[in-house]
């Protein structure tokens, strides 16, 4: 990452705001007090009324500042709309690059006489604090808001990095009214940009003071973004527009090309000279791989040393901290510095890989066809296994080398290489999330259910579960026992083959559960324990593509026994049920003996996205699955012989 400063400093300029015709901060209209809900998004619990960002460059004191600065006015209609009152401001803090200032904050109410209260914010209601050891944020509440309130923000951001244009986002969670960006660009300095975006948009380009150039963005009436079950990165669907410096003083910058970009991060003491350090001759894992017989288990025990030796600080980037020499002898690094460690020791020990930057799913997807860098925001590696490739990640704790990791699957990454360096689909089709439960259980003549049940999580349902078992025994049993099944006591839980990555993750419970009765009848759904209790499609309407991020594969076997007092009314019929593309099959088969119950229930479901469009059939095709794995075995109270 080579200092621009120099080039920069050879001209000096001044940028003026430039005029806009937007309400003044302080100042507010009745009519956005009086109004009830929004136009365009009848069901938005909050509007945004104006999202202005005014971007300006100056020197002070030989250091080139990029000034931003941002105001936000929101209007609350309902209770659910108070939070976004609740205001977190993050930046980066190191070594004071970045710094907010300047804020203020003012709420509007309307009085019982009509009149317009303003309520300001105090100063001393503004606290900072710490994030981690490369950002902090500002944190504050606007007072006194309630439904009908309109409050309005401002602050100043600065920032030291000469290269930095920040992107812009238009949409939000809650509808938009107005948003613009206007960007005050001085003439040595060259942006490429895209703009994403389904909804109209008016872009201008303006001379502004001296020699800056303006660029400005509006986009009006734009619908709130909410999440929605199993759904990627909202920046995947916001309307925004992202820049990438490309040039100073008539020299290129930045990358035009996939190959270039290659050359320009292999060339970077921060990255491609992280790779070249020849580390594996001084440690003694070395003599410890040629005792290996094969690559996979080299790959596994050089992962396995470098989760262990190094502390990842939480820092995700895909240039390094320390380096990687640094990092193994601190034994702490981000998450750079594992991963081209982990790379370097590969390569050592005679194994094809490569670094691999990523964009991980909360980062949003990638473009391939523009070699935007700030697209990605960690690098990962790529092992050649032939017939087999594999993503690492030395920061991710419980993930095995061989499946790839889940904040990855079914996205794009870029290979960087300078001869085969190539955009690659990082999706792993040969492992699941599955789950396989086995219960046996009995039931008394009061409805009273006693059992044990045997749960096996495999491969990305393992990986899942172990993340919580990592927070604590009590966080797992709540996230899957006790709060999906809240008319259950399970006396005991137990797991087992937690570190053989070969192996399932084992759950062993006891359990026990008094049956829903009305009158003499007693009912009981047979899909207990398997994560299928209830359809999170509902919403009529998905703007937004389903992504589950694998394939899945369920299966239920149980055996239920019951007592002569109670007779079987109704047994759920044997089905197949399947999507018209055959994506999805649903298989039960249950039976009864003389006074049991046997079943077995399996769910497949092998495609890891549906698109939006797809949504109305594969909502339809959920809403019948759920029907049928729902569906009641019904229990009657035999009538007593009269006397």
């Amino acid at each position: 990452m080579q200092p621009l400063l120099t080039l920069l400093l050879l001209f000096f300029f001044h940028a003026l705001s430039f005029a806009q015709k937007i309400p003044s901060f302080g100042k507010i209209d009745k009519v956005d007090l009086e109004y009830k809900e929004c136009s365009y998004d009848k069901d938005a619990v909050a509007e945004c009324l104006i999202d202005y960002g005014e971007v300006n460059y100056f020197i002070n004191n030989s250091t080139f500042i990029n000034e931003t600065q941002h105001r936000i006015r929101i209007k609350v209609f309902s209770e659910k709309g108070l939070d976004e009152a609740n205001i977190k401001l993050s930046f980066y803090s190191n070594a004071n690059r970045d710094y907010i200032s300047n804020i203020k904050g003012v709420t509007y109410n309307l009085a019982a006489n009509g009149e317009i209260e303003k309520t300001e914010l105090e100063k001393k209601n503004i606290y900072r604090q710490k994030i981690n050891e490369n950002y902090d944020e500002m944190v504050f509440s606007l007072p006194n808001v309630k439904p009908g309130s309109v409050f309005e923000y401002s602050y100043s951001y600065v920032k030291k990095e000469v290269a930095s244009l920040d992107n812009w986002t238009f949409q939000s969670n809650i509808p938009v009214r107005f948003s613009r960006y206007d960007a005050g660009i001085p003439g040595p300095l060259e942006f490429t940009y895209r703009v994403l975006r389904t909804l109209p948009y008016d872009e201008k380009k303006e001379d502004g003071m001296g020699s800056v150039k303006r660029l400005i963005f509006t986009m009006k009436e734009i619908p709130g973004l909410d999440r929605e079950p199993y759904m990627s990165s909202a920046k995947d669907y916001l309307q925004r527009v992202e820049f990438q410096l490309s040039g100073v003083n008539n020299r290129p910058v930045n990358s035009s090309s996939w190959k270039e970009l290659a050359n320009e991060l292999l060339d970077d003491e921060d990255f491609g000279i992280q790779i070249r350090k020849n580390i594996l001759k001084n440690l003694p894992l070395e003599n410890e791989l040629k005792s290996l017989p094969d690559d996979n288990s080299k790959i596994d025990a050089i992962y396995k040393f470098v989760k262990k030796q190094i502390a990842w600080n939480g820092t995700n980037s895909y240039w390094c901290d320390k380096g990687v020499k640094n990092a193994l002898e601190k034994h702490e690094g981000n998450s750079a510095d594992l991963n081209l460690l982990l790379l370097n020791l590969l390569r050592d020990a005679g194994l094809t890989a490569y670094p691999v930057l990523v964009s991980t799913r909360n980062n949003g997807k990638v473009n391939p066809y523009f070699p935007f860098r700030r697209q990605f925001n960690n690098v990962y590696v790529y092992v050649d296994q032939i017939g087999n490739p594999l993503i690492l990640d030395a920061t991710s704790e419980n993930n095995p080398f061989f499946i790839s990791p889940w904040d990855v699957q079914f996205t794009n990454g870029f290979l960087v290489d300078k001869s085969i360096g190539q955009i690659l689909n990082l999706g792993d089709l040969k492992h699941r999330f599955k789950i396989n439960t086995i219960f046996s259980a009995e039931i008394d003549n009061n409805g009273l259910m006693k059992g044990d049940a045997h749960v096996m999580a495999y491969e990305y349902a393992k990986v899942e579960r172990l993340n919580f078992i990592r927070k604590g025994k009590d966080d797992f049993k709540k996230e899957y026992f006790t709060n999906p099944h809240p008319q259950v006591t399970f006396d005991t839980i137990n797991y087992n083959q937690e570190a053989n990555d070969s192996l399932p993750l084992e759950n062993k419970v006891k359990f026990t559960t008094q049956l829903n009765s009305s009158g003499d009848y007693f009912f009981f759904s047979p899909n207990f324990l398997a994560e299928l209790d209830a359809n999170p499609f509902l919403s009529e309407k998905r703007f937004t593509d389903v992504e589950f991020g694998y394939t899945q594969h369920y299966t239920i076997n149980a055996n239920i026994r019951f007592p002569a007092e109670l007779e079987l009314e109704e047994l759920p019929k044997n089905i197949t049920m399947i999507m018209p593309d055959t994506s999805i099959i649903l298989r039960r088969f249950i039976q009864k003996n003389e006074n049991s119950i046997s079943l077995r229930i399996t769910l497949e479901i092998k495609r890891p996205t549906y698109f939006a469009d797809e949504y109305p059939d594969f909502k339809e095709f959920y809403t019948q699955l759920y029907d049928k794995l729902n569906e009641q075995i019904v229990f009657k109270k035999k009538a007593k012989p009269k006397p």
